[in-house]
């Protein structure tokens, strides 16, 4: 998608407005992390998200935080990713699947045609895969090039 950060979150403060949701400083600020964070990792944990909102000044609580995300994921404006027993969760208005390092957690965006081949067979042995990044889309484990050569 090659919209910028902040129509990207414009868009996604109207949806979350259609589905009753007020548009309040806090949800904004989520909104604007998660566009911020895909030309880095492309996800956040709800506590680095929550230290990210504190480093801009925005007096917010962990638990606010955890509920916009939980709000957003049940509207398709943001999905997770599980990496271990952590959830990291990203804007999910651009259709993609992920690979995860079991390493280190880094986060790949895989554009949904790579995978389509695999959802299909899933598709074929009576497994529909969730939409293309909702809530988590396909999520390919493995470890990427540092972590395998650091651990031999």
């Amino acid at each position: 998608m090659s919209t910028s950060g902040a129509d990207r979150v414009d868009a996604a403060l109207r949806r979350s407005r259609r589905a009753g949701l007020r548009n309040t400083a806090a949800r904004r600020a989520i909104l604007d992390e998660l566009a911020r964070a895909v030309g880095d990792q492309g996800h956040l944990t709800a506590t680095r998200l929550h230290h990210a909102l504190l480093a801009r000044g925005l007096t917010v609580e962990l638990s606010t935080v955890r509920r916009a995300l939980a709000q957003l994921v049940g509207l398709g404006i943001a999905h997770t990713v599980p990496i271990g027993r952590t959830t990291t969760f990203g804007l999910a208005d651009d259709a993609h699947h992920h690979a995860v390092c079991a390493g280190c957690g880094d986060i790949r965006q895989l554009p949904a045609e790579a995978v389509a081949a695999s959802v299909a067979a899933a598709r074929a042995a009576g497994i529909e895969a969730d939409p293309s990044g909702h809530p988590t889309g396909v999520v390919v484990y493995g470890r990427c090039t540092r972590c395998r050569t650091t651990t031999r």
